[in-house]
């Protein structure tokens, strides 16, 4: 089968590997931040990709990236990330690749398509996150991907969105016309302005490594900081249930042998989300 493999330098190469054993075909799978910020320092043989959308007989599937035990003190605290069962694989070797083998998935209605299925794992994410987010107004910074689906995924239940992006044609809702009750981070910068943005008492989630955060606001207007990442199976069910009522930008879909064309869209900002479709 054919892999977007990475050689010695971390670098994305298109090659051909063995297909794992009891393998299902991929349909289409997302390149997402974290795969990109992998370049360069991920070992060498290293196959990424982890919205995937795979076959399975009559039935495509939105497969889980990570499946915590549900059973230890961490899982039962909400700590599902932090499970020591957590970092075990459950799609093998990776997404950008024809087939994989994988350990659990959630089925997708026909009226979500296969390049949109893509867009379920992150969505998991974000619904795991706003678990940690007040109700209320609420300030996003940084609006691209994961910041549109938390805008879309906050308005659906109902809060006052506002944004922080330094590029216009990207904001994904007003910006703050006064103190906000909780903010979210999605992007590496902006964690002090989204401090500052709270009021007495608000929280900021961290869905995003922070850069340079400074405590001082957090000492004098005792806010809090959570973080979070990753989803849970059950996120991805509610993601399945949740995608087909947000309005989110269609990707970009590229075949497996231009997948250096769509890292570099990606990377440009000209497109917001790429899939690549083997």
């Amino acid at each position: 089968m054919r892999a977007v493999v990475l050689d010695g330098y971390g670098q994305p190469q298109l090659t051909d590997l063995p297909a794992p054993a009891d393998s299902i075909e991929v349909l289409a799978c997302g390149l997402c931040g974290s795969d990109v910020e992998k370049l360069g320092t991920a070992p060498a043989g290293t196959v990424l990709g982890h919205e995937v959308v795979a076959r399975v007989e009559d039935l495509r599937l939105a497969l889980v990236h990570h499946l915590p035990c549900g059973e230890c003190e961490r899982c039962r605290a909400g700590h599902e990330s932090q499970c020591a069962q957590f970092l075990e694989p459950t799609i093998v070797p990776g997404g950008f690749a024809e087939r994989v083998w994988s350990k659990h998935g959630v089925e997708l209605p026909d009226e979500i398509g296969d390049a949109l299925g893509t867009y379920v794992e992150p969505l998991a994410c974000v619904l795991r996150s706003l678990e940690l987010v007040p109700r209320g107004r609420v300030l996003v910074v940084g609006c691209g991907f994961v910041g549109r689906l938390h805008a879309e995924a906050l308005r659906a239940r109902g809060d006052e969105v506002f944004a922080l992006e330094p590029r216009p044609e990207r904001r994904c809702a007003p910006e703050p016309d006064g103190p906000v009750a909780a903010a979210v981070l999605c992007a590496p910068a902006g964690a002090n302005d989204a401090l500052a943005a709270l009021e007495p008492g608000g929280t900021l989630l961290v869905f995003a490594p922070a850069r340079d955060l400074e405590l001082d606001l957090v000492y004098r207007r005792e806010l809090t900081v959570r973080g979070s990442r990753s989803a849970t199976p059950a996120g991805m069910v509610d993601a399945v249930r949740l995608l087909p009522q947000l309005e989110l930008p269609d990707p970009l879909v590229l075949p497996l042998e231009r997948f250096a064309e769509g890292l570099e869209r990606y990377r440009s900002g000209a497109a917001l989300k790429v899939v690549f479709a083997p």
